[in-house]
């Protein structure tokens, strides 16, 4: 990122801003906060990766298998022609796991590094991927 300076202006309120991550680079991350008619104004800027991952029937499979580096949170679209169920290492469907049904989200997770999981109860299981980070 290029050098910022601070200008002061008696007519504003001041404001914030942080970058972390190694410049020009997609690990940067940058927090911007000022304030607009008394509001607190903030912005997050992360990488957004999606992944396609076929669901095997019968196995717990890693929603995605390699997750993204610094990742804040997901969210899951089923893709495929079966319901998917969701949850840890153990899920084995209906009996412990959420559904996501055909054409259906996966509620906006915030995982950080934990690993999910889809388990379908048949072949065809397909979830689309967005990660954030």
């Amino acid at each position: 990122m290029a050098k910022q300076h601070a200008i002061y202006d008696q007519n504003k309120v001041s404001g914030l801003i942080a970058h972390t991550g190694t410049a020009d680079t997609a690990e940067t991350q940058r927090i911007v906060a000022g304030v607009d008619g008394g509001l607190l104004i903030t912005g997050l800027h992360g990488v957004v990766l999606t992944t396609a991952v076929a669901v095997a029937n019968g196995t717990a499979t890693a929603l995605p298998a390699t997750i993204l580096s610094n990742r804040k949170s997901m969210v899951a679209y089923n893709n495929g022609t079966i319901s998917i169920y969701l949850g840890g290492t153990g899920v084995t469907g209906a009996g412990n796991g959420i559904p996501v049904g055909t054409g259906d989200f996966s509620p906006a997770i915030d995982l950080g590094t934990a690993i999910i999981y889809g388990y379908g109860t048949s072949a065809g299981g397909t979830m689309i991927v967005m990660e954030v980070s």
